[in-house]
């Protein structure tokens, strides 16, 4: 078993349930690990048996930039689905930091962990 993981990805999303949260978008980070059997990327040393981060990253990005959540839980929710969709991968851990969602704390966030 392998991990694959991609750190402080940054997406500009709507995220809130306040109004002033619903205007403008705000800064969402993303920490992300991908559990799958990396033995056959390994012996190959080839991408079509590896998890491509770039495009797992560019799809993410994609995806929250052109959506909009009231609650980072359903964020959660949503992008662990997605990255369960990739056949490869068996189990995947996600925290999502909202760092400007109170004004006296340094970081709000959420970490979920799901598998197939």
């Amino acid at each position: 078993m392998a991990i694959i993981f991609i750190q402080q990805l940054k997406v500009e999303t709507i995220i809130g349930v306040y109004d002033f949260e619903r205007k403008n978008k705000q800064a969402v980070f993303l920490d992300i690990e991908l559990h799958y059997d990396a033995t056959q990327a390994m012996a190959a040393d080839d991408l079509k048996y590896a998890l491509d981060y770039h495009k797992i990253s560019q799809q993410l990005h994609d995806y929250i930039a052109n959506s909009a959540f009231q609650l980072i839980e359903t964020m959660a929710d949503k992008v662990c689905d997605l990255l369960l969709n990739y056949p490869q991968v068996e189990k995947v851990k996600l925290t999502i930091n909202k760092p400007n969602a109170l004004d006296q704390a340094k970081n709000v966030g959420i970490c979920i962990a799901r598998k197939k």
